[in-house]
């Protein structure tokens, strides 16, 4: 790319996604898994990049989507998805949410029994699925384990039979079954491990309740490199061992073949994107400092989960000294590196990039400091295209009466 060129008719900070990357990694997924098994789906969890133009692509490519939220929802709907190819995984729904779900006719993951029945006071539905902690978790980070003990996420599997077993009382006729135990795992034999415990708990369910799934939703979590030192995830590996587990369990248990499915977002997007943020100045205090235009409200992954990502300068070389890189929030947290080996010859305006910011990047910015987000850029080999204009402090202002 040239970022320059891109700098320059877009200004900075800008987020910049690679559509050809994005179709590469679906295409690379969703062989991995259903070359080992037919009945496969991939919903793309919306969460990691709402914005409807990363939503089209994967729509094109054959997925559904995963939704966490009204507001992701209705990403999903702009973006042009069908009803049937929707999915929602929520968790303390509010009754607005709920009703939301029912009037839009699409297929859900409820957190809690809680959940079902305060979607029972607004009506009934012949379709549930409940998302089952199976009391085990993994992820890059803590913040970012959704299984175990810890976990505020699902229903304890100790528990899940009872949940099933009211909704089958109630009327429920059709059913799923739904875990998420992490994000960013690089491991395959966890994935194995933790579809192994699910479909022990989800076959003993199905079996003393007579009934079977429509579906299983493993949920995703599958993990990129952020550094150099980290290994890719073997996801040939991970589609056959997650798959022959899968299919093993479900003829012990008797259960035929449902639909399988899987919700990736990092995986799908997060390789795709590029910060590229402008030098504003460089300081010489107890430690050199290299500021640029984007900070914590741009990025917040490392002031949040001291998330670490590869940070590139396209147009300087040479010998280099150790810098820390920070954005210009009025927060000590506000640093994407510490002693960094960057460029002596780094001045202000020179370029800096930020690497694998596809996922969960923009879409976990902010307005702090009275900073307006930036622009988001869609590449498609040598063409640009805006798919959401930068916002101005005019627009900071607009919800005021």
């Amino acid at each position: 790319m040239d970022f320059r060129k891109i700098a320059n008719e877009f200004k900075t900070p800008t987020y910049v996604y690679d559509q050809n990357k994005i179709e590469k990694n679906y295409q690379k997924l969703y062989h991995a898994f259903s070359s080992h098994y037919k009945n496969f789906k991939i919903h793309y969890a919306v969460k990691a990049n709402p914005n409807p133009a990363i939503i089209k692509i994967l729509l094109d490519q054959g997925a559904g989507v995963d939704c966490s939220s009204p507001g992701e929802l209705e990403a999903a709907l702009r973006a042009g998805t069908k009803k049937e190819n929707i999915l929602y995984t929520g968790n303390y729904e509010s009754q607005e949410d709920l009703s939301q779900i029912l009037n839009a006719d699409i297929k859900f993951n409820l957190d809690d029994l809680t959940s079902f029945e305060r979607l029972l006071e607004i009506r009934k539905t012949d379709f549930v699925s409940f998302r089952i902690n199976p009391g085990m978790g993994k992820g890059g980070h803590e913040a970012v384990v959704t299984g175990g003990t810890d976990a505020k996420f699902g229903i304890p599997y100790e528990k899940a039979f009872e949940a099933y077993k009211i909704a089958k009382e109630a009327g429920v006729q059709r059913f799923g079954l739904h875990m998420m135990t992490g994000s960013n795992n690089l491991e395959p034999y966890f994935f194995r491990e933790a579809v192994e415990k699910l479909m022990e708990i989800g076959g003993d369910i199905f079996n003393r309740l007579d009934i079977k799934p429509e579906y299983v939703d493993i949920g995703g979590g599958f993990g990129i490199p952020y550094t150099e030192e980290d290994v890719y995830l073997d996801v040939e590996l991970l589609g056959r061992l997650v798959c022959e587990k899968f299919t093993k369990k479900l003829d012990e248990y008797s259960l035929g073949r449902p639909q399988l499915l899987i919700e990736p977002g990092r995986y799908l997007v997060g390789n795709a994107g590029i910060l590229i943020t402008s030098v504003t100045g460089v300081k010489e205090s107890y430690r050199t400092f290299v500021g640029v235009d984007a900070g914590m409200n741009t990025l917040a992954r490392p002031a949040l989960y001291q998330a670490i990502h590869r940070v590139s300068t396209p147009y300087n070389s040479g010998p280099t000294r150790k810098m820390n890189l920070c954005g210009q929030v009025c927060e000590n947290a506000d640093i994407f590196a510490k002693n960094l080996d960057l460029p002596k010859n780094l001045k202000e305006d020179d370029l800096v990039l930020l690497h694998d910011v596809g996922a969960y990047g923009f879409c976990m910015s902010s307005v702090y400091n009275g900073r307006p987000r930036p622009a988001e850029i869609l590449i498609n080999s040598d063409q640009s295209k805006l798919i959401r204009r930068r916002e101005t402090i005019e627009d900071l202002f607009q919800f005021y009466p």
